[in-house]
């Protein structure tokens, strides 16, 4: 297999994002009966990767289901509701230290990594605020802003987990003092739920949550600093996000998630870059490929790691590529390598 020259400026990468976070959004739409696959297809985001821990999709085919949820179901507090349902626990190392005082910082370090790994265009951090006496100020800022329609519903998500993590490692009594929303407007009963007295601000130019220093918080540190270039951290799974920093690297990243669900053609994958089809083609043959090589790439690259697990049939790997015969498996990989899935995986033991 030849590998692509790297010939200009790496062109602009496509913001990903696990589509894992989106699970309490579909177990509220299957709970009130809404046809959550449809609007996972309406939005252009794969069915078959939902349950896929790894996959990684297009950030605004995310915000495009939210949004399409939000419309479906008429519940104007959907994100709260989602921000509530997330199993926290699972998402974070176990260890009992994490969640006693005085591990707050220890605890929301943790989670922000957590959300800087599954996603290449989000800021958390935590600052103190030196304009209040012994304040901690904890910020979430995501990859589109209040101008996007699904801005209200996210942000809402966002700040119900900022809310619950912090309570997780703080106490259940515990509430911010302050919460600021870049939205116009939050459900007043909902958001008051949530964050119990803590005075509410809407319409601010930042998202964050603001709380007093008490004795069990220890020192406060930036984690990340703002700004930050978050790819640099990478995922702690096959991907990796300094492959994705450009328009072929998150190319190859996202259509993994689409292959089961068949071979993603050129007009799907422009789609997802929001571009046309000759927008895209120019744009990769300018990064020294093409679309079938890129695929053929990608195919090739995914073979070879799937084929290492011995516990996978040919025709589960097949299935895996978006093949629907696994013969054209079995023949394109001969192709690749001169041998068979079989005899390549007798190499590996040898």
């Amino acid at each position: 297999m030849s590998h692509r020259l790297q010939t200009e400026a790496p062109q602009p990468s496509i913001p990903l994002v696990n589509i894992a976070w989106i699970h309490p959004f579909l177990e509220i739409l299957d709970e009130v009966g809404a046809p959550y696959d449809q609007l996972l297809e309406e939005a252009g985001l794969p069915s078959l990767a939902v349950d896929d821990a790894s996959a990684l999709v297009p950030t605004a085919a995310i915000y495009e289901f939210v949004h399409l949820a939000t419309a479906a179901t008429g519940i104007p507090d959907l994100g709260l509701r989602a921000g509530r349902r997330l199993e926290i626990e699972t998402i974070l190392p176990s260890g009992e230290s994490l969640w006693s005082q005085p591990g707050v910082f220890r605890t929301l370090e943790r989670f922000i990594d957590v959300c800087l790994e599954s996603s290449s265009n989000v800021d958390m951090w935590v600052e103190s605020r030196s304009d209040r006496a012994k304040t901690v100020e904890f910020f979430y800022q995501g990859t589109f802003g209040p101008e996007n329609r699904a801005f209200p519903t996210v942000e809402q998500f966002m700040v119900a987990l900022m809310v619950r993590l912090t309570r997780l490692a703080a106490g259940p009594r515990w509430n911010p003092d302050l919460v600021n929303f870049r939205a116009a407007s939050v459900p007043k009963l909902a958001t008051r739920r949530l964050v119990g007295n803590a005075e509410v601000r809407c319409g601010q130019t930042k998202t964050s949550i603001l709380f007093p220093a008490r004795q069990w918080v220890s020192r406060v540190e930036s984690f990340p600093d703002p700004g930050s270039a978050v790819w640099k951290r990478h995922r702690k799974s096959l991907t990796r996000w300094n492959e994705a920093a450009d328009l072929v690297g998150s190319l190859r990243l996202v259509l993994r998630a689409y292959l089961p669900d068949g071979s993603p053609d050129i007009g799907l994958a422009a789609g997802l870059t929001g571009s046309s089809v000759r927008t895209l083609q120019r744009r990769l043959a300018e990064g020294g490929t093409s679309y079938s090589q890129l695929l053929e790439e990608l195919r090739h690259d995914l073979a070879l790691y799937l084929l290492r697990d011995p516990d996978l049939q040919a025709s589960e790997i097949s299935r895996e590529l978006g093949y629907r015969d696994p013969a054209i498996f079995t023949r394109a990989f001969r192709r690749w390598t001169g041998q068979t899935p079989s005899q390549y995986r007798r190499t590996l033991h040898t």
